[in-house]
């Protein structure tokens, strides 16, 4: 028998700069940048991420890497996908004066957050850069479960949840360039260190 071959090459470049176009719009939405007007537009901009991280997530977990394909998966799904069909049904229903509820919001992001946060500690066994991203979103998304649930302050929370994301969107795009440039040149130009926790 021959020895098992992966399909494809490496997907997360385009799923890493998925994440921080997203990110990079997050952070244009809560430092008011991007305003309501702009619904459609930041929708069609997701729908485009979520082809990357829904393709790149299929691709990891065929390969058999089960966190980083299950977390493009979620964050494809329900960040991008999700937050995508809002925004389009946000700006129709606007557009046709329509009643539009979002009050199932900040029940699904808790869980959102609560889930992001247990499988972070998985990330202790790959890059440190990585691990430094997922913490970051953590903060970001608890702080706009707790905007959404009104516990803070969109003044307190917002601008610490923004940062939060663009740092998140700047390391997207140092891994998503380092997996390239590292492959193509067959050595290290750019480090993503060591994992912090060795397994064997």
């Amino acid at each position: 028998m021959s020895k098992k071959q992966n399909s494809f090459a490496n997907p997360s470049p385009q799923a890493l700069t998925a994440l921080a176009i997203a990110c990079f719009i997050f952070f244009g939405i809560l430092t008011g940048e991007i305003g309501a007007d702009s619904n459609l537009a930041v929708a069609i901009w997701l729908f485009g991420g979520f082809v990357c991280q829904f393709t790149a997530g299929i691709i990891e977990l065929k390969d058999g890497n089960l966190t980083g394909g299950n977390v493009m998966l979620l964050f494809g799904s329900f960040f991008m996908l999700v937050t995508g069909l809002l925004k389009t049904a946000e700006f129709i229903c606007h557009s046709s004066g329509i009643h539009y509820s979002i009050a199932p919001d900040p029940y699904a992001w808790l869980c959102l957050a609560i889930v992001l946060t247990i499988f972070t500690p998985a990330y202790l066994v790959g890059s440190p850069v990585f691990f430094l991203g997922l913490i970051c979103a953590d903060i970001a998304l608890w702080l706009i479960t707790f905007m959404k649930l009104g516990i803070l302050s969109p003044a307190i929370a917002a601008p610490i949840a923004a940062y939060s994301l663009l740092t998140l969107g700047l390391i997207a795009i140092y891994l998503a360039s380092a997996v390239v440039l590292n492959n193509s040149f067959k050595r290290t130009v750019l480090p993503v260190g060591k994992p912090i926790i060795a397994v064997e």
